[in-house]
């Protein structure tokens, strides 16, 4: 008589039973948090006035290794170097550009649930050639600097380039390396005269007299540029302040 109404409590009570098994087990399973996040590429590089796409990867806490397509923050240290551009530069996103601008390093941090880490990114340049201006001069006396400054330009894909503020310049004389010839960059002429940046050479006072090469290089590259710098032989004021003030000789 009642059988009816026992089956459909029955079926109404399995029905609660597993709702409530199944509202019990979802407790049980937390939804995995990332655990370590990492830049790809590792160490991130840009050639001037290009860009770069950089994105982020991550591993959460069952272990599983993924690429991130949303939710990531995005930011450069020095943004007049290389900078994070379009949506990623002012919301969370997913793989970023990045814009070489000027020629060094500056560091990207990326972040995702509160995981960061961070990467040194190179602004660097393709150079086809280098060369030295002016491509000679003459030290007045022994001790002075040289008048003008030499100013090293690097040919690149993006035209020519002054690169004098990152070069490095040694002298040579007869093929072996020089240290008495000393050319140091500087944004002005350290003697307080006319002349702009650049590299300025000065001798120690022992330099030997003669044509003294000097070889401009630039980091990444094996190309050099050149120049020559004539020491003339001491003059008579320097031969003077040689001499022993007690002897005279």
């Amino acid at each position: 008589m009642f059988t009816g109404r026992k089956l459909a409590l029955t079926l109404a009570f399995t029905v609660l039973v597993a709702l409530a098994l199944g509202v019990s087990c979802r407790g049980f399973f937390v939804s995995p948090t990332l655990t370590s996040i990492t830049i790809n590429p590792t160490t991130p590089s840009v050639q001037l006035n290009s860009t770069a796409t950089l994105s982020a990867y991550a591993v959460n806490s069952n272990g599983q290794g993924m690429v991130l397509t949303s939710g990531v923050s995005w930011s450069s240290s020095d943004p007049s170097v290389a900078a994070i551009t379009g949506n990623c530069a002012t919301e969370a996103c997913g793989s970023a550009t990045l814009q070489g601008l000027q020629i060094g390093t500056t560091t990207i941090s990326v972040g995702s649930q509160s995981v960061t880490n961070t990467a040194t990114a190179t602004v660097f340049i393709s150079v086809s050639s280098i060369a030295v201006a002016p491509t000679s001069q003459t030290l007045a006396t022994n001790t002075s600097f040289t008048p003008l400054p030499f100013v090293v330009t690097a040919v690149t894909a993006n035209g020519p380039l002054n690169i004098s503020s990152s070069a490095v310049m040694t002298a040579n004389l007869n093929g072996t390396a020089s240290g008495d010839i000393s050319c140091t960059y500087y944004t002005s002429n350290p003697t307080g005269a006319a002349g702009g940046p650049g590299f300025y050479c000065t001798d120690d006072g022992m330099a030997t007299q003669g044509q003294y090469q000097l070889i401009a290089s630039y980091t990444g590259t094996t190309l050099t540029g050149t120049a020559q710098l004539n020491v003339p032989a001491p003059s008579s004021s320097s031969a003077i302040m040689l001499r022993s003030p007690d002897t005279g000789y």
